[in-house]
């Protein structure tokens, strides 16, 4: 049995909930006494947490709950000290890591807890292979520069799923800097860009959006239950975007690389629906469907003279008259100077 295998499908913004069922599994291995009720207590969550919690530790882990003791135990014969990581496991963890230290400071000091009890509940070659192996992993990823300023939006919106319970909040657009009201229905957390968003139902718009924590001014829970929709997914609600936008009709559009760039533009999987055709002469025409090219119009931008739209006739207007207002733009010496 792999340690901790549990983990598998979890979004990063569940560490607060991976941190709590590790030490669950801690105390029944300590053979503290375990029950719900006194779980519920002791994480200041429901009940209803804390079922959920042991369902999917149940089905990892051999646990059973022992009505003579009043308490979950783990079968005659089992602790988690007695198990050690692989080497491919160890390699996981750091990876994992590496890419957390990215995610802000609550969420790292966090995910820094969960790797001492790691080290505290797995045999002495885990922890020989954790340190021989070191830090030897970097992700390029955005880093999240200031998450003191969105931790208490952070924690509304993890209580918020976990229990169920709609969100009040103030929220001011970053594009028109519009002030609403809103009551949100959190599906999810995600960071993209070193910023923090949290997917939700929006009961004023009737839909699912976007919502970046650090333009939430104000929130407080309701009294209101919700439930996510169990056909509901984050992977796929966000492949008809380009990247996280996914507002707009489907739109088909074809650019052209030239041979110089076609390498990099193969090398890859930039979304679920391209399909590239090579020409003789090295280019490619690379063609996508997404809903609405704001985030792909900025994509194609940054390749400059080695892209081109073919199609649709508007979006090629669109990038057209994008690229002469930025000419006109560098026209202007004297700001240059």
């Amino acid at each position: 049995m792999r340690l901790f295998s549990f983990l598998r499908g979890f979004e990063m913004a569940d560490l607060k909930r991976i941190n709590r069922m590790v030490e669950i599994l801690s105390m029944i291995d300590r053979r503290e006494k375990v029950t719900p009720k006194g779980l519920a207590g002791h994480f200041g969550v429901s009940e209803q947490s804390i079922y959920r919690d042991m369902r999917v530790l149940v089905r990892e882990y051999p646990i059973r709950f022992e009505r003579e003791q009043g308490s979950y135990r783990f079968v005659e014969g089992f602790s988690l000290k007695k198990v050690d990581l692989s080497p491919n496991e160890v390699r996981a963890v750091l990876v994992s890591k590496a890419a957390v230290a990215k995610l802000g400071k609550g969420v790292a000091n966090a995910y820094d807890g969960l790797m001492k009890k790691i080290r505290a509940e797995t045999g002495c070659k885990t922890g020989q292979r954790l340190q021989s192996m070191g830090p030897q992993y970097w992700l390029d990823i955005d880093p999240v520069e200031d998450f003191c300023g969105v931790q208490k939006q952070f924690d509304a919106v993890q209580k918020a799923i976990e229990e169920k319970n709609s969100l009040d909040i103030t929220y001011k657009s970053m594009g028109s800097q519009q002030v609403t009201k809103r009551v949100i229905d959190p599906y999810g957390l995600f960071c993209s860009k070193g910023v923090w968003y949290t997917l939700a139902y929006c009961r004023m718009k009737k839909d699912t959006r976007e919502f970046a924590l650090d333009c939430i001014q104000d929130i407080r829970p309701t009294d209101k239950y919700y439930a996510i929709p169990r056909t509901f997914n984050m992977d796929d609600y966000f492949k008809t975007g380009w990247h996280i936008i996914t507002y707009g009709n489907p739109v088909e559009v074809n650019l052209w690389f030239n041979k110089d760039v076609a390498r990099w533009i193969t090398r890859r999987k930039w979304h679920p629906s391209q399909k590239v055709t090579a020409n003789k002469d090295g280019s490619i025409v690379f063609k996508v469907t997404v809903n609405g090219t704001m985030e792909l119009k900025r994509w194609l931008l940054q390749w400059g003279p080695d892209c081109e739209v073919l199609s649709p006739p508007e979006f090629r207007k669109e990038v057209t008259t994008e690229l002469k207002l930025m000419s006109e733009r560098y026209r202007n010496v004297k700001r240059a100077k």
